[in-house]
This record gives structure tokens, sequence and C-alpha cells, in this order.
């Protein structure tokens, strides 16, 4: 123990010791409030007992089960002003919890601790600096206090239709919780309304007022002392909050926050709670979450937010409501291994050499699954049965045995302190019946892989696990196997895969084909391609279904999109894609909480779905959260998220089908940034509308406009390119402008610069926006970027930031080039597509999830 850490604990203990004397004597007639200003309650304990008492009932909800003892640790909200972060340590334990910091506090969150036991919280600012150290003995006793409440004394603007929040220092019991114990009174005349716990919450209580609030009012809140704690101790003083309303009311959910953020279990489960606000941050209570855990299977969430850990390991449980998302990681630590099983149990594997594979799994003493790091097998007969642990990715618990000699062999497994046996019997090996291969036949693109499945039978069909089996393909020029049935294609051709065990065979025919890309385009976090008889691909992230094959499995190689449609033209954002089939149809698919789709509906999809609306479409293009396209004759319409003016209608209302863009022009090209959109009008005159934060419209304002204002400046374009808050487009004779902000940086109440030339003097033929990065091609065909460039977009071989156009490596020409999010992918002039930058979600289609500075070909192409 170093010293500081022994200051630590024997001052927590000295303020332990005056605590106790403090609780044996009268009760204290205010909040007690430590120096610290941390809080921490007393020991909480779930009973292992036949009927639950009240005190398990209670504690179940709050989120101490079985028989961990739960300590809840909050600090008052002033306390760490320049605090971000909070981690909350059970020295003893090794339990943690990190948590935001608000208004200088934090909370309740509970850790596992006994009395007497030392807790510790720090504090770190946005720089990760520690600005806010303090520990603190358990208390056997600690009187039930008041953490805050929201709305906080003197608080002038409180919404009309708002919950009052009042935060306690530990889990209540939910029978004290009446129109007594919790008040709100409007001068003498009291408010009604009803009291209850957040879901999932012991410590946070909502008073909901029956009606609205009359408008600029005082009222007071009072929680008065019949409120108790599970033990049935009462508020250790009453508290009064007088506020005032303003005139507004709470608005639609905007976001959501889980608490808290991470923890590390000791105990078997643990409860978190989700919080929804809106834009103004009041909480809004009854709002319906929805609970999900990375892996179930060694994580379980249920309804209510309680985690219940299955198997050690790390995990993310995400939390979702109006289709906002926010996740806490849980990190379950393994301890010592307590139990070891094996299966099969009791095993048979036959002589001279058959084999048959053995799965070790390790329990600590909580039951839970654990992965360890090493473990050694023995047999007590070698010259029976032999064992050796597996190679590859099954890891230290598999184990291979291998039939030598008629007889019985005791198989152990040992993880450290702990061991386990399985009796294996060796017996005559069958002669092998029949070898079978599925699937019977497949079609791989070249440079992709592909898993086969063989069995082994007997003459009676009964299945030889183990049996050994030899892979072979011909021709090796077109396809390779391993040990393990993995074929990967090499080139385009058909090839025989042959699977061997004794003297028996079977083959499967793959065929190999060459993935032959006519165009492709960049969506930040994913990208996709069009086949050259336009069949689509997508690879990248798939969170949100945008790769479009029906799954929400992200792949850094190509995979087709689902229900056979085929494509003259695809658009892609961070989250969705949108297709225009040669016949004018669009269809859309991925995140569609927007409406973006814009197929009447809000959920989203997996595969595509039809735009609404009849239309027939000249060019559809997609962004995070409104979609835009062109129908014959050059007419508008738009869709999604207008909360800036987006759509064009003139209104500022959302909408999750077409709307036609006001105005009545006609358009010959059309681009989609971030909260903006911008097109060229027949005779070459540009016009933006939506955000303008950063004077991206290029109107020389920095107002949001509702339908299309013309750039200033008198230019005429042949094409444009809008981006995350930046436009850029190209004149006839070459010259490229751009106008707004590379990034959203601009705060100026001053009006913008108008569009400005980019510097260089190339002359180029079109460009593309991305997010604070913008590449164009040449009249020769050459790409060059500028902008930011932290993860290679720009493809010049660096990762060095320019504002004036640099060369993309590599001495390619382009036809097309696409930028979005910190990516950019271009089809060049020889046929074949190429993607750089941001690579973490496998968006450049290489097979790696590794950023690239400069272009690599996208996988499967000849």
């Amino acid at each position: 123990m170093t010293a500081d850490s022994m200051h630590r604990r024997q001052a927590a203990v000295i303020g332990l010791l005056a605590l106790l004397v403090r609780c044996s004597g009268d009760p204290p007639t205010g909040v007690v409030k430590l120096p610290t200003g941390m809080l921490v309650s007393n020991p909480l304990v779930s009973h292992a007992a036949p009927a639950p008492s009240r005190l398990t009932t209670s504690v179940r909800a709050a989120g101490a089960v079985g028989e961990d003892t739960m300590v809840y640790v909050a600090l008052e909200p002033g306390t760490a002003p320049a605090g971000v972060s909070a981690t909350v340590r059970g020295l003893a334990s090794g339990a943690t919890a990190t948590t935001t910091i608000q208004d200088g506090g934090f909370d309740p969150v509970p850790v596992t601790a006994r009395a007497g036991d030392i807790v510790e919280v720090t504090v770190r600012d946005a720089s990760g600096a520690e600005v806010f150290l303090a520990s603190q003995a358990v208390p056997i006793i600690r009187r039930l206090i008041v953490v805050r409440t929201d709305p906080s004394p003197g608080k002038r603007d409180q919404p009309l239709n708002g919950s009052l929040i009042i935060v306690f220092s530990e889990p209540v019991a939910g029978v004290s919780l009446t129109a007594s114990s919790v008040q709100l009174s409007r001068g003498s005349t009291a408010v009604a309304g009803s009291v209850s716990l957040l879901q999932g919450s012991g410590t946070t209580v909502a008073f909901t007022p029956a009606a609205a609030l009359a408008p600029n009012t005082d009222y007071v809140l009072l929680v008065t002392t019949t409120v108790t704690d599970l033990d049935g101790d009462p508020l250790e003083a009453p508290i009064t909050v007088t506020f005032r309303t303003g005139a507004s009311s709470t608005g639609s959910p905007a976001s959501i926050s889980v608490s808290p953020d991470t923890i590390q279990m000791t105990g078997g489960t643990y409860q978190l709670v989700a919080t929804v606000r809106d834009a103004a941050r009041n909480v809004l209570v009854g709002q319906p979450v929805t609970w999900s855990s990375s892996d179930p299977n060694g994580l379980t969430v249920s309804a209510t937010g309680l985690v219940t850990a299955v198997a050690t390991g790390s995990y993310d449980v995400t939390a979702t409501s109006s289709g906002l998302t926010a996740s806490a990681r849980v990190v379950v630590p393994a301890g010592l291994p307590a139990l070891v099983t094996i299966s099969p149990a009791p095993a048979t594997v036959g002589a001279q050499g058959d084999t048959i594979k053995l799965t070790a799994t390790v329990r600590d003493a909580r039951d839970r699954v654990i992965t360890y790091p090493s473990m050694t097998w023995t047999s007590s007969a070698p010259t029976v049965a032999s064992v050796a642990q597996s190679s590859g990715d099954i890891g230290p618990a598999a184990a291979t045995v291998t039939g030598v000699s008629l007889g019985n062999a005791t198989i152990r497994a040992t993880a450290g302190p702990a061991s386990g046996t399985v009796l294996v019997t060796v017996t005559t090996p069958p002669p092998v019946g029949a070898v079978t291969v599925t699937p019977a036949s497949a079609t791989l693109l070249v440079g992709m892989t592909k898993r086969l499945a063989v069995t082994v039978q007997d003459a009676n069909g009964r299945v030889l696990p183990g049996r050994p089996v030899a892979w072979s393909t011909v021709p090796t020029s077109v396809a390779t196997v391993d040990a393990t049935g993995l074929v990967t294609g090499v080139d385009s051709g058909s090839a025989a895969v042959i699977a061997t065990s004794g003297d028996v065979s079977d083959t499967t025919l793959i065929s190999v084909v060459a993935f032959h890309l006519g165009s492709v385009v960049a969506g930040g976090g994913h990208s996709c391609g069009l086949l050259t008889d336009g069949a689509a691909y997508c690879w990248g992230d798939n969170s949100s279904g945008q790769l479009g094959d029906g799954t929400r499995v992200s792949r850094s190689l190509p995979a087709a999109v689902a229900g056979g449609l085929t494509f003259a033209t695809l658009s892609a954002s961070s989250n969705d894609t949108c297709g225009l089939t040669s016949g004018g149809a669009a269809y859309c698919w991925g995140y569609n909480g927007d409406g973006q789709l814009g197929d009447g509906t809000t959920a989203s999809s997996g595969v595509p779905v039809a735009v609404g609306g009849a239309l027939t479409f000249s060019a559809v293009v997609a962004s995070d959260y409104h979609t835009c396209g062109l129908i014959a004759g050059g007419a508008a319409y738009c869709w999604g998220t207008n909360w800036t003016g987006q759509l064009g209608d003139g209104s500022f209302t959302s909408s999750l089908v077409p709307v036609a863009v006001s105005g009545g022009l006609t358009f010959t090209a059309l681009d989609v940034g971030d909260g903006h959109t911008c097109a060229i009008a027949s005779g070459g005159v540009p016009y933006c509308w939506g955000y303008n934060r950063d004077g991206q419209l290029g109107d020389g304002t920095r107002i949001p406009r509702a339908a299309p204002v013309g750039v200033t400046g008198g230019l005429t374009l042949s094409a444009i390119g809008a981006g995350f808050h930046q436009t850029c487009g190209v004149t006839p004779g070459g010259t490229a402008y751009c106008w707004g902000s590379a990034f959203s940086d601009s705060t100026s109440p001053t009006p913008p610069p108008p569009p400005e030339v980019v510097p260089g003097g190339l002359s180029f033929v079109a460009v593309t926006v991305g997010q604070g990065h913008t590449c164009g091609i040449t009249t020769l065909g050459a790409a060059y970027c500028w902008g930011f460039n932290y993860a290679g977009q720009l493809g010049n071989g660096s990762t060095t930031d320019t504002s004036a156009p640099v060369a993309v490596a590599g001495g390619l020409t382009f036809s097309a080039l696409s930028a979005r999010g910190a990516n950019t992918c271009g089809f060049a002039s020889g046929g074949v597509a190429y993607c750089w930058g941001d690579n973490g979600s496998g968006q450049l289609g290489d097979g790696s999830t590794a950023s690239r500075s400069v272009p690599v070909r996208v996988a499967g192409q000849p």
C-alpha cells in the first residue's frame, strides 16, 4: 500500500468513526452535507430467503440482487464544476462505475462494498486531468437525504407540463411515496399529481402534475420526512423548493443517456437507468425504452435495464427510445476458476487414429463462464488415448483426443485450481462409408472466401465425428482450400473442391466470378457499388441495415443487396442508401428514424423499400437526415427531416414521403448535404436551401431558408456538390468555387464570405464534398482533394490537412468521385473502383478495417 492510499484510508476511517458518533446521538435537524460533497449510503443487502422481504424486493428493483452488498455513491451539485466524468471505485471489491458529471455532481450509482470498506471518487475534466479526489469509509448507518431536485431552488423557467424530479441519496421505499409525502402547492392551494419512481431507478422520484401548471407562476415543492428508505428510516429533514414556471412546455425527445456510462461488475446483476430528455434538457417521464445487449449469451438485459452476467467479458448495453440510442459498457471480470466441465461426457472414439473433439467450460464461484488463458490437458493412459490442445481459433478450452488402442482412458482438463474429467472409451473404428460436402455447389467472387462443411459416416449412416478429412482443389489457379475447408476464390473459372476420408471422397463445384463494378459511391461509414449488370453491392457499417443485405452485420467485403433489383445509380450517406432503377423507380434502405427512406414510415429497413408517391425520378441523392430527387422535367422533391428547411417546401415540417420543392424551379443537377440542399437550375444558376449557419447556402447570410435562394456572385455552374457545412461548384470553364465552412466552426454574426475560387489554378469537371474535405476531377481525369485529412481521406499518402488541392496518389485517372464522411471512393477510367480514407467499419471494401491514405482496390475485382 502506498503512503498516499494509506493516508486516504486513514482519513476515510476517521470520517466513518465521526459519522457513527453522530448517528448515535440525536437525529440532526438538517441535511447531512459532508465537506467533500461526496455522499455514501449504508450497505444494502439482498437476503436469500424463501419469501422475499420488503428489503429484498426493493433492492432488486434498485440494482442489488443475490448476496451482494451495495452502497450508493453520489456527488452533490457544484462539488466539481470543472468535471466531465467521474469514476466510483470500491477499493475492497474492485467494482467500478463511471458516470457523467452534470452541474458539478452526479446522481447516486451503486457499487459493491461493505461497511468499513473504502469507496473512492475521482473526477476528471475534458482533458483527462484529475480535478477532484475523495474517499470515504462505508458507514453502518446513514440517514436518507435529497441529493438534488429539478427544478433546483429558485429556477425561473420550469416547463408547464414538466415532471418534478427528486433524487435521493439511496433507494426509497415505493410505499412511502404518497400525495402527502411529496407535495406541490401554488400559494395555499395543493396541486394534484402522481408520485412514482423512474423506471429502473430506486433513487429518482418524479412528481407529475395532473394538469399543466400556470405560466409565470410561483410554486413550492415539499418533500416530507414520511418518505423512507428501504429500512423504513425517514428522510433526515424535510426540504422545500420554491420555483417559478415559464411560458413553454417540454419538447419531443431529443436525447437519451444511460447511467452509469461504464461499470465493472463484481456481482451477478446491476441496474442501468435510461433518462430521456428534450432539447432543453428537461427529463421526459414515461417514455418507452427498449434495451438490448451486444451479446445476450454473455450478458442479458431485462425490459427495465437490469443486466445479469452470464459469462465474463466486455459488453455494450443499448437503450433506445423514439429512435434515439445510448449505450453503456459493462465489463464482467473473471474470478478464479472453481469448476471445469467437459463435453461430451462420456465420450467414445475409434482406435487407430480416429479423433474426437472435447470442449471444456470453466466457471468461477459465481457460476459465470470465464475464458481462462491457459489450460492443461492430460490422459491417464496415453497408450490408449492421447490428448492435445486444439490449435487454431478454438482456444485452450478445446482438445483433440486420438484413439490409439482398445480400452478406457480418463481425460483431465485443468484450469488454475480447478479441474474436470471425462471417461473416454476407445473402440474398433468402423470404416468410412460416405463423405458428404455441403453445399454441393457455390459461387464466389475473386478474393472472397467460403467455408465448406463435411460429414463423414459409416456404412449404416452413423456420423463419425473427428474422422480425418483431406481437402484439395482442381485447378488451384481458380480456387484454393485450406485444411479446415475454407475455400478462397483466386481467378475466374470453375474448380472442384474434393474432401477425402479414408478411401471415400465427395466433390463440390465452385464457380469463381470476377467482381465487375460499373460505379462506386462513398457513404461515410459504408460504400456501395453497381456491377455492370446493375446489381448492387455494399460494404462497411451495417448497424442500421444500410448495406441492404437483410442483416445488421457489418462487412469489410462487398455483400449483395437483397431483393434482386437492378439499379442505374446509387447514392449513400452514413446510415442509409438509395438506388434508382433504369425505369426511374426510387428505392431506399437503412436508417429511417427521420423518414429519409420516403416510404411513409419511420421504420428502418435492411432491404430496399420503394419511395412513396408514385414518382418517376431522374436522380436521387441521400444524406444522413433527408433525401432529395429530380423527376422528369427537372422538378425537385425532398423527404425526411426538415428542422432547418432542407426539404425546401417553404415549411419547417418534416415529411415521411416526397414533397415538392417550392418556387416552381426546374433543375439539371442536385446534391444533398448534411442539413442543406443545393441544385443547378436551367441555365446553370445555382440555388440552395436549408441550414445556413456557416453560409453554406451562399446567399450572403447565416439565416436558414425553407425555400430555394440564389447563390450570390452571379455564378453559372455545370456541377455542384453539397457536404457537411460546405458547398462547392464548377463553372462551365472549369473554375471551382466553394462557400460555407469545411467544418461547423463558425459562430460569427457577420455575413459569411461569398463563393471563393479554389486555389491552385486547376480546371475541374466535377466536384464532391464530404465531411470536412472536398475532391474534384480535372479535365484530364486526375483526382485532387483538399481539406481535413486525419484519416487519409485526401488520398495523397499523408494525414496532413491542406487548404489547397493535392493530387491523389497512384497516378490514376477517374471518371467519377464520391466523398462522404472521412472517406472517398472513385471509379477509375480502366473500370476499377478504388476507395481511401477512414476504414473503421470496412467501408473501403479491401477486406480490412485499416484506414488508407492512398487508393486501394475494392476487393473482388479482376
